[in-house]
């Protein structure tokens, strides 16, 4: 799994709408991998895919992202969330 083959377009796709530069909502932005990375770093990207409790889900107000692609994220994530 790798940030530009299979992380960053589920990003683009289902959190920029609302989570890119122009939009930010909630004071995030996940446009550009060192604001992805500070929210992968807390624990927050991880949180709010997976729906867990004390996190906001996100999608907000859409179903939860298939299993496959939040395993990619996760497997991403586990691997050090590596810029490649």
């Amino acid at each position: 799994v790798t940030y530009s083959a299979d992380v960053l377009p589920l990003i683009v796709e289902n959190c920029y709408r609302c989570h890119d530069a122009a939009n930010n909502f909630g004071g995030i932005t996940l446009e550009g991998y060192d604001q992805l990375r500070t929210h992968v770093d807390n624990g927050e990207l991880l949180g709010a895919i997976r729906h867990t409790p004390g996190f906001s889900p996100m999608p907000k107000n859409e179903p939860q992202l298939v299993e496959c692609n939040i395993e990619k994220i996760a497997a991403w994530v586990a691997a050090g969330a590596p810029n490649d």
